[in-house]
């Protein structure tokens, strides 16, 4: 692998000659869907379990407002209930003898299907229950606004709960459950979809593609979703088995540089792994990064992490402080580029 001997990025106005959409960062949302802890339910965190209150308190606008604020990178998580009715009584509302649910979403949580959960029976509340109706939000939106920017979707697979519920733990995605979910995928984004596919084209596997050819021009891809799959390595070795290269798979996934399926990478560290993104951007991949992961780190930490971030020259950095969150307004700390965009076009010298 080549090295990098240094990383200068420049702010480059978007109305410049569009680069190929490896050429820019942009800033996106953590658990994008994810609204606010009913107050009930924060206070039994913090009197029983002190540091996932402190881990669980934040939330987003709608996925629409983030859109409009100019982030093009969300993150949804969804719980695999094929025969429905497994998460419409939250343990923990029933515990708290709280009502969380509105009847339509009860309803919804009820019926079979990918529903959109952080943590099943505990941090429950959504601003879209339905898998399927929040792509359709997502289509919707971009519907009204068709020459945007390139959006990314991460998409985590839940397949655990915390050890203090007894309800029954989520049902793990097969073979036959992430076929289903792409199916959902295809079937609301339609001719929206970036695919392994699309980037392959005529080389042999994906990772030759991006190395050898690259990413495609924003111009190109204005108007389009690309779906990242964050999958733990089990679930990785399922989503490709019997799709050499992702072939026919609706989403990317975040293999090992050397896997032929590799394309699209996450390093969520940008502090311990500066020198490694760097390396993997100038190989030619994408890399997802966080500018924060820990809520309770004191401001300077907040601030070296966000540049760190910054500085690795990945593509896409996730956070829970982006300027319209509400944990931002309330500590003054935003995940921002220095004029003030969301998505900024960079210039590296190696």
């Amino acid at each position: 692998m080549r090295l990098l001997r240094f990383i200068t990025v420049l702010l480059i106005p978007l109305t410049s000659v569009a680069a190929n959409l490896d050429q820019y960062q942009i800033i996106g949302s953590h658990n994008s869907y994810k609204r606010a802890l009913p107050p009930e339910l924060l206070q039994y965190l913090q009197t029983h379990h002190s540091d996932m209150a402190k881990q669980l308190n934040y939330s987003h606008p709608t996925l629409s407002e983030q859109l409009a604020s100019g982030l093009r990178q969300l993150e949804i998580d969804v719980v695999n209930d094929p025969d429905g009715q497994q998460y419409d009584k939250p343990h923990m509302e029933a515990q708290l003898n709280a009502k969380w649910l509105t009847d339509a979403e009860r309803a919804a949580l009820a019926a079979p299907g990918f529903k959109v959960l952080h943590i099943p029976h505990v941090d429950v509340l959504s601003h879209c229950i339905d898998f399927g109706e929040c792509l359709s939000r997502l289509s919707r939106w971009s519907d009204a606004h068709p020459a945007h920017f390139p959006i990314l979707i991460m998409l985590n697979a839940k397949e655990s709960q915390p050890d203090f519920v007894t309800a029954l733990p989520p049902q793990p995605f097969s073979g036959h459950s992430y076929d289903a979910l792409d199916t959902v995928i295809r079937e609301v984004m339609q001719g929206k979809l970036v695919t392994p596919d699309d980037i392959r084209g005529e080389h042999h596997t994906l990772n030759e593609a991006v190395r050898q050819t690259g990413w495609p021009a924003i111009d190109t891809l204005r108007g389009k979703f690309i779906f990242l799959f964050d999958a733990n390595p089990q679930q990785r070795r399922l989503y490709a088995r019997h799709h050499p290269s992702l072939q026919g798979r609706a989403m990317f996934a975040s293999f090992t540089p050397d896997s032929d399926e590799a394309a699209i990478m996450i390093r969520n560290d940008p502090l311990s792994q500066q020198s490694e993104i760097r390396e993997l951007v100038l190989s030619g991949f994408l890399v997802r990064t966080r500018a924060d992961a820990d809520l309770s780190a004191t401001p300077t930490q907040m601030n070296q992490r966000m540049q760190a971030a910054f500085n690795s020259g990945a593509q896409f950095i996730s956070t829970d402080f982006h300027p319209q969150s509400p944990q931002a307004k309330q500590t003054g700390h935003q995940v921002v580029f220095a004029d003030g965009h969301l998505v900024r076009q960079k210039n590296a010298s190696y």
